[in-house]
């Protein structure tokens, strides 16, 4: 990139490396009980055709603040009572670390982190390499790395993992003249400066009193961001939404029976667009079946997905779906 300083007038070139450069395909494991913590795991593999180690991965944007649990609150004024304050955020930010710890592992050499963004809602969970200079720099060309866990009692939907490669420092994107031209290049360099992967992570509550048609209605609203990320088709769409136009208000009326046949009836639609998604292969991942990224001239679209709905969109529904026939008392 080439510029003139508006200041000085001189000619400044800055060179920017994008990190994009790798390769991933990430293996989800989700496993759990009705009533306990879901445990999602990840196995992330840095394919041979990458060009740079994968040294960050972030499932981006789930929809979602994670409440802290007993949170103390800061009540002293930082102007009245600077001590007081200060020992009140220390305990309050060693409650949020604690917390942190709990739901989220990272493979040894490896830091985790919850990051929330309370304006827009979302949370996103990170994981990086460590400081130390014996940690690794990231998932080397070829190799894969484990132990990426989440501790959540949401059930999983389908979220995007944002994944970055190593590079050498590059020049950063600040300082950059502020025109429209500009400030267009910048959009369009960070939107391309990543791999999207979709990925199964913690994104439906349960509702707590548990109440099965509010389930299945955040099950519903969340299949309907499916067709923007090219999960289903406009046709299933409607087919699925027409299943939840009978399964809600089965539920809510008391229909043990019917509810219970229209959620085998949406596992039964899932399985005739996912042949090979047995019962065995419905939590876990294998190498044949991993996620790869999504192609880069679309931002949402994956490579041969099926035509009605692809397999890890099914994956999410049939996990909800047994979860809610699982608490219907017909057998």
């Amino acid at each position: 990139m080439q510029y003139q300083d508006p200041e000085t007038l001189q000619w400044v070139r800055k060179t920017y490396v994008q990190q994009n450069a790798v390769s991933p395909a990430i293996q989800s494991t989700v496993s759990g009980q009705v009533s306990g913590t879901w445990v999602y795991r990840y196995k992330v593999t840095n394919r041979r055709d990458a060009k740079q180690l994968v040294d960050s991965f972030r499932i981006w944007g789930i929809p979602l603040i994670y409440k802290v649990p007993n949170l103390p609150p800061v009540t002293a004024s930082a102007f009245k009572d600077p001590e007081i304050e200060d020992k009140q955020q220390w305990d309050q930010l060693a409650v949020k670390r604690n917390f942190e710890k709990s739901i989220l592992k990272a493979p040894r050499g490896w830091t985790a982190a919850l990051r929330v963004d309370e304006q827009v809602g979302q949370t996103s969970l990170v994981w990086t390499p460590g400081l130390k200079d014996s940690d690794p720099d990231g998932i080397a060309i070829g190799r894969s790395q484990d132990g990426f866990m989440v501790l959540r009692p949401e059930l999983p939907g389908v979220a995007r993992a944002k994944l970055t490669g190593s590079t050498e420092e590059p020049w950063g994107l600040d300082h950059l003249p502020e025109t429209p031209f500009w400030n267009n290049k910048i959009q369009e360099i960070q939107s391309r400066d990543h791999v999207l992967v979709p990925v199964l992570a913690p994104v439906i509550p349960i509702p707590n009193p548990y109440n099965a048609a509010q389930l299945a209605r955040s099950l519903q609203a969340h299949t309907q961001t499916w067709l923007k990320y090219e999960h289903v088709n406009v046709e299933m769409q409607v087919r699925l939404n027409r299943q939840f136009d009978v399964l809600i208000p089965a539920l809510t009326s008391g229909h043990q029976r019917l509810a219970a046949a229209t959620i085998d009836a949406l596992i039964k639609e899932c399985r005739q667009h996912q042949a090979a998604l047995s019962d065995a292969m419905i939590e876990a991942d294998d190498p044949h079946h991993e996620s790869v990224p999504m192609p880069k001239n679309s931002p949402y679209a994956m490579p041969g997905r099926p035509a009605a709905m692809d397999r890890i969109a099914a994956r999410a529904l049939i996990i909800n779906l047994r979860y809610i026939r699982a608490r219907v008392n017909v057998r």
